[in-house]
C-alpha cells in the first residue's frame, strides 16, 4: 500500500511571476487578492518520513523558509528553464548540516544544461576554493523510469513543451504533476487516469505555443477523471477568481500555498 503524502503548491505563477516587473504588473490580477500572488511554479511533496521538491526556481529560498523546510531527501526538476532551475544554488545550505549531497533528478537534456549552468555545484575544478565541495548530485532519469525516494513512488512522463521536452511526475499513483506542456505522447496521457489529484498547466485562455490554454486544459482533465483537478502556471491575465469561474466543476486555479494531503 503506497504512502499517504501531502502536497504543498509553493508556487503557480509564469516565468516573470505576478506581479511582475515594468508595466506588465499584476496584468488582470486584482491586487487586493493575495491567491493572485504567485511565485515561480514548484511544489513539495512530504509525508514523515520524506520530503521531495519539483523544480528550484528563483523563489525558492523564500519558499522553502515560508514552509519551514529543514531537509530534503530528492529534488526533480522538470526542464531546463530559469524559472525552474535558477535557485539551484539557495538549496547549498541543506548540505551544510550532514555532508550530505543533495540529489537533483533530472533527464539527459536537463543535466547537460546544468552542468554547463552550474558546473561549480556539481564537480569541484581546480579554480575551487580548497574548502569547497560540491553540494548536489545529479542524477539521470529516463522518461517513464520508475523510482522510489525511501517510501514515496515516483513515476515520470514525457510532456511536450513547444521547442523541448518536458519531465512530468506521478507520485504514489495518486498524484500527477504536468507543468510546462502544450502537448502528451500518448502513453504519457494513458498514465494520467484516475489519480486523485492532478495539477497541470493553465495558462490562459488563448493558445500558446508552448503552454495548454485552459480549453485544452479542461478537455484533457474530462478525459483523464481525477477526483480533483488544479490549473498552475497562470499568467498575468488569469485573475484567480475569474478563473475559477470558467473552471469545470471540480477544476481550480491553484494559489501558492494550497497543501492537499491525500
Amino acid at each position: 500500500m503506497k504512502s499517504n503524502i501531502k502536497i504543498t503548491v509553493l508556487g503557480t505563477g509564469t516565468s516573470v511571476g505576478i506581479p511582475a516587473l515594468g508595466k506588465l504588473g499584476w496584468g488582470n490580477c486584482d491586487p487586493l487578492n493575495p491567491k493572485n500572488r504567485r511565485q515561480r511554479c514548484s511544489v513539495l511533496i512530504q509525508n514523515e518520513n520524506t520530503t521531495i521538491l519539483v523544480d528550484a526556481g528563483p523563489d525558492i529560498k523564500n519558499q522553502l523558509i515560508e514552509h519551514n523546510v529543514k531537509k530534503l531527501d530528492a529534488v526533480f526538476i522538470t526542464h531546463q528553464h530559469s524559472d525552474h532551475i535558477s535557485g539551484l544554488d539557495e538549496l547549498r545550505p541543506f548540505y551544510f548540516y550532514n555532508r550530505e549531497k543533495i540529489k537533483i533528478y533530472t533527464n539527459a537534456e536537463t543535466s547537460e544544461f546544468l552542468l554547463t549552468r552550474f558546473n561549480y555545484l556539481f564537480e569541484k575544478s581546480a579554480s575551487s576554493q580548497s574548502y569547497f565541495n560540491p553540494p548536489l548530485e545529479l542524477k539521470h532519469i529516463e522518461y517513464f523510469e520508475e523510482l522510489n525516494i525511501n517510501d514515496i513512488n515516483i513515476k515520470s512522463i514525457k510532456q511536450n513543451h513547444g521547442v523541448i521536452d518536458t519531465l512530468g511526475f506521478i507520485f504514489n499513483d495518486k498524484f500527477g504533476y504536468c507543468t510546462d506542456v502544450v502537448d502528451f505522447p500518448d502513453n504519457s496521457f494513458n498514465s494520467l487516469y484516475d489519480l486523485k489529484v492532478l495539477i497541470i498547466t493553465g495558462l490562459r485562455e488563448s493558445p500558446h505555443l508552448a503552454h495548454a490554454h485552459f480549453d485544452l486544459s479542461f478537455n484533457w482533465i474530462k478525459k483523464l477523471k481525477p477526483e480533483i483537478a488544479y490549473l498552475t502556471h497562470l499568467s498575468p491575465e488569469s485573475d484567480h477568481d475569474a478563473v475559477t469561474k470558467l473552471c469545470p466543476p471540480n477544476v481550480y486555479p491553484a494559489y501558492d500555498g494550497l497543501t492537499i494531503d491525500i
